[in-house]
């Protein structure tokens, strides 16, 4: 079994930081908007999704509001949903070439505790939280990048 090498991003500046839980909150954004926009027969039924100064807020009437903002000083996305609760997500790199994936800050604990294989592909990811609760709640596909 070949494990595949990962570590934790220690963004080198705060920039770089940024730039890209901002590119991440807006892929975010125009994935939703296309889905909902493609979904969704009236104005009126369209969900709302907003990314204002770090913060993307999903408004799904009558469900609830999902929050994803990002946590500058600890370099994560926190992620807070009336489905899954709160939860933290940080920044693994995937390989030398810098592309990473958002994973749950709690599996990364736990799996350096108990040094065990790392599985980013699955349940443990910012993508995968969000595509699982969209289509709980509305039986959609919602298509994201390693996110």
């Amino acid at each position: 079994q070949q494990q595949q090498q990962q570590q934790n991003r220690s963004f080198h500046t705060e920039q770089e930081y940024h730039n890209t839980a901002d590119e991440t909150l807006e892929h975010i954004q125009d994935a939703l908007e296309e889905l909902f926009e493609d979904s969704f027969s009236t104005e009126t039924e369209i969900p709302e999704v907003n990314v204002a100064n770090g913060v993307l807020t999903l408004s799904l009437p009558p469900h609830g509001t999902w929050v994803l903002n990002k946590q500058t000083p600890n370099q994560q996305i926190w992620w807070s949903s009336p489905l899954s609760g709160p939860r933290r997500y940080e920044y693994v790199e995937l390989g030398d070439d810098g592309e990473g994936i958002w994973v749950y800050s709690r599996y990364i604990e736990n799996l350096e505790k108990e040094e065990e294989e790392w599985n980013v592909e699955g349940e443990y990811t910012l993508g995968y939280i969000l595509t699982k609760e969209i289509k709980e709640l509305y039986g959609l596909d919602l298509e994201l990048c390693r996110f």
